[in-house]
């Protein structure tokens, strides 16, 4: 090797599997990173930002070699329920599709950030057992036609409301939380106590159910379903007549008018965790997946490259499934460095 390459610094697994750890689970920046690790070594391993890139860059592709990656795919796939969610995450460097790009008949390119930020996106498709985040510039179907997961998903997916989410699957859940949410504050906000009797029965519902499964039962009883179904659209109908008896600049006829056409016409969503026990009550878990991504925005402020977002989101996936498993992370992290895989062995 010439004189002039040598590397006199060569980074054991240790430390690679420290620098992960700590930057992707334990959400520390990365100044503050290379900080830590030169104070436990004593000085002797000072880290610069260009090597703690390196290293996510190299370990992310190492998921992707290993097949980690596509072996958490296959799993939501295959699985009965995905829950799915997306929430933004600021960036310098935002990828641009072109028209040929959008079919993969070209490369993406990227625009830099002068003074400002960009909004990227990040999705979660969770399940139980597995997680997985896919970064977009923005919220919109294109980006999830370019994940090329919900589109090939056949079974039940759990969401937040959001129309484009209705394209895929063959059903869809929508949150029993959100909606109490809102119940709550169309109550209290909006003095509506027709959301209030909307609230306690939905809640009512969910307790029923959540006995049931505690009881390991694991079906509805079909009788009273069928009273469930019928005290739902009941409820609609007062509420309807409550509304006609309301002015229309009246304060909270406006939401209260949208509430009773959402509830209408998304019976079957909303409905669908009592008829289907294997459909959650709430969309908390992809949720829960997304507070991470949230609480590194808060940490690191946002990323500097696209490549970066990207990495992090593999490493991110690797993660939140092998900690949903059991598995020991460190663990799991030395083994992938190693060319071995954990998850889809």
């Amino acid at each position: 090797m010439p004189a002039e390459l040598y590397n006199e610094v060569s980074y054991g697994d240790g430390i690679k599997v420290q620098t992960i750890l700590l930057l992707n689970e334990g959400i520390v920046a990365e100044k503050r990173l290379s900080q830590i690790i030169s104070g436990m070594t004593h000085g002797v391993v000072n880290l610069s930002t260009g090597t703690i890139d390196r290293f996510q860059k190299d370990f992310a592709n190492r998921l992707t070699v290993t097949g980690e990656l596509e072996g958490i795919k296959q799993d939501l796939l295959n699985g009965d329920v995905m829950h799915t969610d997306d929430t933004p995450l600021r960036t310098l460097e935002r990828v641009v599709y072109s028209e040929e790009s959008e079919t993969g008949a070209a490369n993406p390119n990227c625009e830099h950030a002068e003074k400002t930020s960009f909004r990227a996106t990040v999705r979660t498709h969770s399940n139980e057992r597995s997680t997985l985040y896919t970064v977009n510039p923005k919220k919109d179907i294109k980006g999830i036609e370019r994940d090329g997961i919900l589109p090939a998903y056949k079974g039940t997916l759990c969401q937040d409301d959001e129309s484009k989410f209705y394209n895929y699957g063959s059903n869809n859940g929508t949150c029993g939380a959100h909606l109490s949410r809102e119940l709550k504050g169309l109550c209290d906000l909006h003095n509506c106590p027709w959301a209030e009797e909307m609230l306690v029965f939905v809640t009512g519902m969910n307790k029923y159910k959540n006995n049931d499964l505690a009881a390991g039962v694991l079906s509805c009883d079909p009788q009273k379903l069928s009273f469930f179904e019928s005290e739902y659209d009941h409820i609609i109908e007062n509420g309807r007549t409550m509304l006609g008896q309301m002015k229309g600049d009246e304060w909270g006829y406006a939401k209260f008018r949208a509430m009773l056409n959402r509830l209408t016409k998304r019976k079957d969503n909303y409905m669908l965790f009592m008829r289907d026990y294997k459909v959650p009550f709430t969309n908390n878990l992809a949720e829960r997946d997304l507070r991470a991504e949230k609480t590194k925005e808060k940490v690191s402020g946002l990323f500097r490259s696209w490549d970066g977002i990207v990495d992090h989101a593999k490493i991110r996936s690797f993660l939140s499934t092998a900690k949903k498993r059991g598995i020991d992370l460190c663990f799991a992290i030395r083994e992938v460095i190693g060319g071995r895989p954990v998850l889809s062995q």
